[in-house]
């Protein structure tokens, strides 16, 4: 009788194997909970075999916030329409953050927990969400004439905000009809930018 052949997976099939166990692992227990060992448990090889496709639980952490980052920076190049004005540009940005946040949940509070981990330390190849949100700020220079004094700070504030909203809501504090969130967020993103203005002449 012929033996079973074993199922085996290629280098980049693993390695996506072990992201998502990654992914699972981290989003029920979090970073500091979540061991080599439990990820090699979770995804059936030995930890030797874990350490051949990432040399450290940093690495594969770094990786991870990567990849999830990525989604959210795509999901808003396409809330983002170049050729509207550059407030209905912030918020279409405004709107899709928000619906990444509401749609893809997971994904979102593993952002935001291993930003503090990962995304302080990412390298220019990681393309983060905030990107996106500084450009427009651009714009509104170029076309408004809208300059603020501390972009970096204004996106910090308006993307904190944004956080703390879709938790609110996903929590039940907030009542607001998603509607109305967005509607919200996307009239307060205005006022943060119109109170960070730089002085005239500046």
């Amino acid at each position: 009788m012929t033996p079973p052949r074993r199922r085996t997976q290629s280098g980049a099939s693993r390695r996506d194997s072990i992201l998502g166990a990654a992914k699972r692992l981290v989003s029920a227990t979090g970073v500091k909970a979540t061991s080599m060992r439990d990820l090699a448990r979770e995804v059936g090889v030995t930890e030797g075999a874990l350490y051949r496709h990432f040399d450290s639980k940093e690495a594969l952490i770094a990786e991870l916030f990567s990849y999830e980052a990525s989604r959210l920076h795509g999901w808003l190049a396409h809330s983002l329409d170049e050729t509207r004005g550059a407030w209905e540009q912030l918020d279409g940005l405004v709107a899709g953050f928000l619906d990444f946040g509401f749609r893809e949940a997971e994904s979102f509070r593993l952002i935001l927990e291993l930003h503090e981990t990962a995304g302080l330390r990412a390298g220019p190849q990681v393309r983060l969400p905030r990107e996106h949100f500084l450009s427009v700020l651009r714009t509104l220079a170029e076309r408004e004439s809208v300059r603020v004094s501390d972009p970096f700070a204004v996106v910090l504030m308006i993307v904190g905000l944004l956080s703390r909203l879709i938790g609110g809501s996903r929590a039940g504090a907030v009542k607001l009809s998603r509607s109305d969130v967005v509607a919200l967020a996307q009239r307060t993103a205005r006022a943060v930018v119109d109170a960070a203005r730089a002085p005239t002449g500046t």
